[in-house]
């Protein structure tokens, strides 16, 4: 599977997946599953490249309250 189908199933698995507890903190996704997570994004992003090397992690802030994109 190419890349970037990853990085949209990433994408997918973010907005379909409770992520409450998590509010506040940075994660790193990788295939479908949280690889990382921390309050400093950096540390969250390198120890999900410590877990998948050969992976390209999708990092994301989970906010504190609801956002409306549109």
């Amino acid at each position: 599977m190419p890349a970037k189908s990853k990085i949209i199933d990433s994408y997918t698995y973010y907005l379909n997946t409770d992520l409450s507890k998590y509010i506040g903190y940075w994660i790193a996704i990788v295939d479908d599953e949280i690889a990382s997570y921390g309050k400093n994004a950096k540390e969250v992003y390198e120890e999900a490249k410590k877990k998948y090397p050969s992976k390209k992690p999708l990092l994301a802030k989970i906010p504190k309250e609801r956002t409306l994109i549109f």
